[in-house]
């Protein structure tokens, strides 16, 4: 006999599962854990966060992959492109933001890989980190790897309401040439900008985490509500600050 408690039960188990669903399918693709922040932050300027990993590799004929490495790489704001409102716009991300050069620092922590390290530019500022070795992350589990951004300051005199940064992100399953990339090996959440470090089809392709961050200042009276601003970095900077090195030496991809 049904029951209204029983009902109730089955109401309460539905609705659970659709919850479950939600927060499993939001990290479906590689992501922020926080992928809006505020201006500025009040942690000392600081915003703590973490690259989440929904899911590795799965092969053409089947096979799930570990995944044995990830790399994170935010525009450098030198030769990154903008956007205001969705229209191309020759500005610079100066004209943005104030503070913009190590916008990342990544947090030590072993849980996922036991190997990681910063990637920084030719003025020594980390522009992106990596992670990997070891037996890497499951194909059935979530990764969580933790780093930190540096508070951002929107230009007061800009009419900036929100700039949002497109981060290009890889996450390795098999080591190859960049000549040799599919998602039988990694899967890449890079903007489609013409740099090695895309999959033309794959459901990463011009697919990358985001990073918006939120005005919490006043605008300038002229701006009436505002502009949101995108910056995407160079196909020259993820050419150069994707592949990883150690001590010197390229390990991926492969030479």
């Amino acid at each position: 006999m049904i029951t209204n408690m029983s009902i109730k039960k089955i109401a309460l188990y539905s609705l659970t599962g659709v919850a479950l669903a939600a927060s499993q399918s939001s990290f479906a693709h590689t992501r922020l854990q926080t992928p809006v922040i505020g201006e500025n932050s009040a942690n000392h300027g600081s915003n703590y966060n973490n690259e989440v990993i929904g899911h590795t590799c799965t092969t053409a004929g089947g096979e799930h992959l570990n995944a044995i490495g990830t790399v994170v790489v935010f525009p450098d704001g030198v030769d990154s492109t903008l956007t205001v409102d969705g229209e191309a716009s020759a500005k610079g991300v100066i004209d943005y933001v104030s503070n913009w050069g190590s916008p990342v620092q990544l947090i030590q922590n072993n849980d996922v890989f036991p190997m990681q390290d910063e990637i920084t530019d030719s003025l020594g500022n980390v522009i992106g980190f990596w992670a990997g070795g070891g037996e890497g992350l499951k194909h059935n589990l979530t990764g969580v790897i933790p780093f930190r951004t540096s508070g951002v300051i929107i230009e007061p005199t800009s009419c900036a309401k929100s700039v949002t940064f497109r981060i290009a992100i890889a996450d390795i399953c098999k080591l190859t040439k960049d000549t040799e990339f599919s998602t039988d090996a990694l899967n890449l959440w890079t903007p489609a900008v013409g740099s090695k470090f895309e999959i033309e089809g794959s459901s990463g392709y011009d697919s990358p985490a985001t990073l918006k961050v939120e005005r919490s200042t006043d605008m300038p009276e002229e701006c009436g509500e505002g502009v949101d601003v995108v910056v995407t970095p160079s196909a020259a900077q993820l050419n150069r600050d994707m592949p990883v090195k150690i001590g010197g030496i390229q390990v991926w991809p492969s030479l």
